[in-house]
């Protein structure tokens, strides 16, 4: 297409395939380096000269192929073993005035070598002698606007064999009886270009499969003579794939399949789901679980399919039941199929996930929202439960993590002076685990953490009190929950409220990494608290 070189590896390898079953007849030009001009080539005979446009070779086969010897008008064409001989058009004859009675006593200088005249051709013939495929076989120059690369979307429409002859406006052929004929061995070793091969089978072939083979071989577009007409086959990258419409009900089979083993996956998974939501995990981190479950399952599904094809194809390749199958497992429709597979699976596993969510979910709201203020104070009630001697463990933790934040000017807060006192918990419930007699009730009161806390971005100016303590819970007698004051002491309110909200989630977070710790260091952050009520005489 577009007349590109085809490489000259490909004539000898042609030439050896179809040695017992076909003729083989190159075709090369004499082109420039640039192909928006002819390359002139002059001739010299009897003191006269003549400039050529354009010189093409063909072989000596060239009759046996397309019969081309009928465009002579005298003489004869070259044979096999000659190289230094040329065919003249009638034109180039009459204005050198070489004898059309006997041409072959004629010998031209062609950039001062002497060529011998073997025949005279009619040059309107030769543009008048169509290939098969509908242009002459002279050499082309471009207009300097088309010399350039074909575009993306021209180079598909000819992949696809739309609209082929459109685009021969894109360049014109030189004249028949401006251009010379001579031996293609001659013009390949002079640095011509190989722009074409033509074959004819001489012995009984199936045209069609013959010319799938070689673009299947070549990748190079190919016009085949057939009883139909003259047909174009191309080889590209770009794939096409039939037969979707039979595949439609079984894929919507296997969704409805996946689909019903995931929904009754997700009931089945009550308890567990309850479990991830008291942990703290949020409706769509249970909902991505599943959805994460699903996909690990159709990429093993996929590895062991693939697997399992190529034991089975390496299994019965050589038997009757696979007679006349070719596997091929690079291809890109094998990769299709997989991701057609995965696809699948996670279509069937959004509604399941969906429906995990919703059990997940508490109450009505999908997320987490702040309570409305009081003036300067806003008072929020995390949703964790500990047991009464868990709550200095978590207290030695909490009261690192604001250590941490002391005197720094970076991070989501900065941390001031921080102050614990003792709180008496309200009397737990007569009967439970941790009861006590009311007059020793306060005998291990709760701590209390008071700390000054600055909300970043700190150009805001934003400062509050910030009182932790634990409380006794009003729904679950005989545990404790974390209670959280805030009170503003600067900086604007509604930044003030905005703000809290990413600060306030970042002390849950460290309350569930609490959770995640083992009894180890349960122990050494109630020793850490222990140590910094030491220190400060409390």
């Amino acid at each position: 297409m577009n007349w590109q070189d085809i490489p000259q590896a490909a004539l000898p390898v042609l030439t050896h395939a179809f040695d017992a079953s076909g003729v083989i007849a190159p075709r090369v030009w004499l082109e420039d380096e640039d192909r928006t001009r002819s390359d002139e080539v002059p001739i010299r005979y009897g003191g006269r000269r003549f400039e050529a446009q354009g010189m093409i070779g063909l072989s000596s086969d060239e009759p046996g192929v397309t019969g081309l010897d009928q465009i002579l008008v005298c003489g004869r064409w070259f044979k096999p073993e000659e190289r230094h001989v040329v065919l003249v058009s009638d034109r180039m004859a009459r204005e050198l005035g070489i004898s059309f009675d006997q041409p072959e006593s004629a010998v031209v200088q062609i950039w001062g070598i002497p060529y011998q005249v073997t025949g005279i051709f009619s040059g309107k013939l030769l543009q008048d002698r169509p290939d098969l495929d509908g242009e002459p076989l002279t050499p082309a120059i471009f207009p300097r606007e088309a010399s350039q690369e074909m575009t993306e979307v021209e180079m598909e429409a000819m992949e696809s064999g739309d609209d082929v002859r459109s685009y021969q406006s894109r360049y014109q052929h030189i004249s028949g009886d401006l251009t010379l004929i001579v031996p293609s061995q001659t013009l390949l070793s002079s640095g011509g270009k190989l722009k074409g091969v033509a074959v004819r089978h001489t012995e009984a072939t199936d045209t069609r499969k013959a010319a799938q083979h070689l673009v299947d071989r070549f990748g190079l577009a190919l016009f085949s003579g057939e009883p139909d007409g003259v047909m174009l086959y191309n080889a590209s990258d770009t794939l096409s794939y039939s037969g979707v419409p039979n595949i439609l009900i079984p894929i919507i089979i296997s969704i409805c399949i996946v689909l019903n083993t995931m929904i009754g996956s997700v009931y089945e998974r009550k308890r567990e789901i309850a479990i991830y939501t008291s942990v703290g995990l949020a409706p769509s981190h249970v909902s991505f679980l599943f959805i994460a479950e699903a996909m690990a399952f159709a990429v093993l599904s996929v590895v062991m399919g693939y697997l399992l094809a190529q034991t089975s194809a390496s299994l019965f390749a050589g038997t009757s039941l696979w007679s006349g199958i070719t596997v091929n497992y690079s291809s890109l429709s094998g990769v299709a199929a997989m991701i057609l597979v995965i696809l699948v699976v996670l279509i069937s596993a959004i509604y399941p996930s969906r429906v995990a969510a919703e059990i997940a979910i508490p109450d009505v709201n999908r997320s987490w929202t702040l309570p409305a203020s009081k003036g300067n104070l806003l008072e929020i009630t995390l949703p964790f439960l500990m047991k009464y001697r868990e709550h200095r463990s978590i207290t030695g933790f909490l009261y690192d993590y604001f250590k941490g934040h002391q005197d720094v000017s970076h991070g989501l807060f900065s941390t001031g002076e921080i102050i614990f006192s003792q709180v008496c918990p309200i009397p737990p419930v007569s009967g439970s685990a941790d009861a006590c007699e009311e007059a020793n009730c306060c005998k291990d009161a709760c701590i209390e953490i008071n700390a000054h806390v600055w909300l970043a971005p700190f150009d805001f100016g934003i400062m509050q009190q910030v009182i932790l303590r634990f409380c006794q819970s009003k729904e679950e007698p005989g545990f404790l929950e974390v209670n959280i004051l805030l009170e503003r002491q600067s900086g604007e309110s509604n930044a003030w409220r905005r703000i809290n909200k990413a600060f306030l989630h970042a002390i849950r977070r460290q309350l569930l990494m609490w959770r995640s710790l083992d009894s180890a260091a349960h122990d050494h952050y109630e020793k850490l608290l222990a140590d910094a009520l030491n220190k400060i005489g409390t």
